[in-house]
């Protein structure tokens, strides 16, 4: 891993999503930024209206963000609100959907809410816990969510049936489709559990650095999974060689952390309010 630049928000951060062109964090004061992928400049920063936003998803276009919390919000990309919808229940993920409506976790359960003409759509929680993470697949047929008492549900989006269950030992932290969709990854504090989606077998499990972890993603090419927890050192996976790869420890818990869409570029952000950029090296290519 070669560091790149480091930028900072001056309060703790909860959430990052490196979208079309632009990286979007938001901090646990209740504040908005958009830097530019480019170098550590700051495009833009504004108020959410928020208690508590753990989350932030940049549209598929990059012109808007979503962001989750006490309340779901979505925001230009330049920083105006441009909807709000009060939850009932706190917002953990959210992802945005192929024809612009946003799926949400939140601790009673699913939310699907198309902004445009404010349908809303909820689905009761049927796990004993709060629901923790989705995950899309790229195809846009199905989903999977993730609880803190360690159940992954697999759902039909068109029907919001569950059809498949897997059960792990302790609480989902994150759960995350790759690009292709062949697989699923599923971070507990037992491991980082890897999935086939064609029939639902284990493929593999990275078991190093796991315990207290928050978060998990995969590069676009499916080779490289980056994670990150609570003793704070960024790790990077190859798939391709089975080898784990150690960034220098950071000074507080790492939260979050995502993938550039094209290249091998990756960021990752933690509680002392600062965000990392890091770059696979070349010679890890070869």
């Amino acid at each position: 891993m070669e560091l790149l630049w480091v930028f900072s928000h001056g309060a703790p951060l909860s959430a990052v999503d490196w979208g079309v062109r632009a990286i979007a964090t938001v901090d646990m004061r209740g504040r908005g930024y958009v830097w530019s992928d480019t170098g550590a400049q700051k495009k833009a920063e504004f108020p959410l209206g928020m208690v508590h936003p753990n989350v932030v998803r940049v549209s598929p276009s990059g012109s808007r963000l979503a962001v989750g919390g006490s309340a779901l919000g979505i925001y230009s990309i330049a920083g105006g609100r441009l909807y709000v919808y009060r939850n009932t229940s706190m917002t953990n993920d959210l992802v945005w959907l192929n024809d612009g409506r946003i799926l949400a976790v939140q601790n009673k359960g699913l939310l699907l809410l198309r902004p445009h003409s404010d349908t809303v759509v909820e689905v009761p929680n049927r796990r004993g816990c709060p629901i923790t993470s989705v995950a899309l697949d790229p195809s846009g047929r199905r989903f999977a969510t993730g609880t803190c008492d360690g159940f992954v549900d697999v759902w039909f989006l068109d029907t919001l049936v569950a059809y498949r269950t897997l059960k792990f030992n302790s609480p989902v932290a994150d759960i995350h489709w790759t690009k292709d969709g062949r697989r699923l990854l599923v971070a507990t504090d037992d491991g980082i559990y890897i999935y086939s989606t064609d029939g639902w077998r284990e493929m593999g499990m990275i078991s190093h650095g796991t315990y207290g972890v928050e978060f998990v993603s995969a590069s676009p090419d499916g080779r490289f999974v980056i994670y990150g927890g609570k003793d704070k050192i960024p790790r990077l996976y190859d798939v391709r060689k089975n080898v784990i790869y150690e960034g220098t420890p950071l000074f507080h818990w790492i939260m979050d952390g995502d993938w550039e869409e094209a290249g091998f570029r990756f960021v990752v952000v933690d509680a002392e309010g600062q965000g990392r950029v890091y770059r696979v090296k070349p010679e890890i290519l070869r």
